[in-house]
C-alpha cells in the first residue's frame, strides 16, 4: 500500500483551523498530527491533496521514514523531546478510534510499524537519556517558586498539558485545577490527579487564588487574559507552552506576573546539545534503514 505524507503550513490561526475543518470534512481516511510545531497528514488517498493544498509532501518510505523521524524527535526543536511521542500515539489513537483497525488494516500496520522504529531507535540510540521534557521541567518550576499548599492550574488537557498535570500531582505538594475547552476532559483529567475540572467559561473561577498557571493548549489564539487573573496570588508564576500564546500579551506584562514563555523552557531544557546531535545521528540512520527495509518487506 503506497503512503503519503502531507505537511501543511499556515501563517495565521485561523488559517490552520481552516486547514483541520478540510482535513475532517474530507472523507479520507488517515492519521493527522496537529502539534504546535507541525500540521501534517498521512493517507494512502493522494486525492486528499486537492482538498487541503500541501506545502510539502512525501511517499512511501520517505513518508514512512518522515514519521517514525517525527516519533523519535528527530524534527523537534529539542532533539529527542519526549512529548512527541506520546502525540504521535495520540494521533494513531484517534485514528484507531475513528477508522478501526479492521477496515484499514495495512495502514493500521503501517503507523504500528513506524511507530516501533522510532521507539527502537530512541532506546538504541540513547537520544532521550537522562532528556528533561518540557513537562516536568515546567512541573518542577512550579514545585519550585510556589509555596507549599498553595493551588496551581493546567489550562489544556492534551499530551504536554496531561504530563504536566500527573507531574505535580505525583511531586508537587499543591492542590492542581484543569480547564479545557472541552469540561468533560478537564473532569476526567483532573480526577486522575486528583484535582478539580472545569470548562474554559469557568476559567476566572478556577484561577481565583492560584499562585502558578502552566498552559498548554493547541489554541489558535490566547485563552487567559487580564480578566481571567484579577484574583490570582502575588506573584503569580505562568509558564506558557502554547503556539502561539496560550497568554494575551496584557496579560504577560502585568505586574503581578512572572512570565515564561516556550522559548525560555526551551532554553532550560537544551542541555548537553552536542552529545544528543551524536546520538541523532544514530537514531535518524536506525531509521532511515529501518524505512529502506520495510520499503522491501513492502
Amino acid at each position: 500500500m503506497p503512503l503519503t505524507a502531507f505537511q501543511i503550513k499556515t501563517s495565521h490561526p485561523l488559517e490552520r483551523e481552516q486547514a483541520l475543518e478540510k482535513m475532517r470534512r474530507s472523507g479520507k481516511g488517515g492519521l493527522l498530527l496537529n502539534t504546535c510545531q507541525r500540521l501534517e497528514f498521512y493517507t494512502w488517498d493522494d486525492s486528499v491533496r486537492e482538498d487541503i493544498s500541501p506545502s510539502r509532501q512525501w511517499n512511501d518510505a520517505v513518508a514512512f521514514e518522515r514519521l517514525a523521524r517525527i516519533a523519535a524527535g528527530l524534527e523537534s526543536r529539542i532533539l529527542g523531546e519526549l512529548e512527541i511521542l506520546g502525540q504521535v500515539r495520540a494521533a494513531y489513537k484517534s485514528f484507531r478510534d475513528a477508522h478501526g483497525a479492521v477496515s484499514h488494516a495495512k495502514l493500521d500496520r503501517i503507523f504500528q510499524d513506524a511507530l516501533a522504529l522510532a521507539r527502537r531507535a530512541r532506546r538504541e540510540s540513547g537520544i532521550d537519556k537522562n532528556l528533561t521534557s518540557l513537562a516536568s521541567l515546567s512541573a518542577r518550576v512550579l514545585i519550585d517558586h510556589v509555596a507549599v499548599g498553595a493551588p496551581v492550574a493546567v489550562v489544556g488537557t492534551g499530551s504536554m498539558a496531561g504530563s504536566v498535570a500527573r507531574y505535580l500531582s505525583k511531586r508537587g505538594r499543591s492542590p492542581v485545577r484543569v480547564c479545557s475547552r472541552c469540561p468533560d476532559r478537564a473532569m476526567t483529567l483532573a480526577l486522575e490527579v486528583g484535582g478539580f475540572g472545569a470548562g474554559l467559561d469557568d476559567l476566572a473561577h478556577q484561577l481565583n487564588g492560584v499562585a502558578g498557571i502552566v498552559c498548554a493548549t493547541a489554541a489558535p489564539h490566547p485563552v487567559v487574559y487580564p480578566h481571567h487573573i484579577g484574583q490570582t496570588s502575588t506573584p503569580l508564576l505562568i509558564v506558557d507552552l502554547g503556539v502561539p500564546p496560550d497568554c494575551d500579551e496584557a496579560v504577560m506584562r502585568a505586574p503581578h506576573v512572572r512570565y515564561m514563555g516556550l522559548e525560555a523552557m526551551e532554553a532550560q531544557a537544551q542541555v548537553n546539545t552536542e552529545m544528543r546531535r551524536e546520538k541523532a545521528d544514530i537514531a535518524a540512520r536506525i531509521i532511515r534503514d529501518g524505512a529502506l527495509a520495510w520499503a522491501r518487506a513492502l
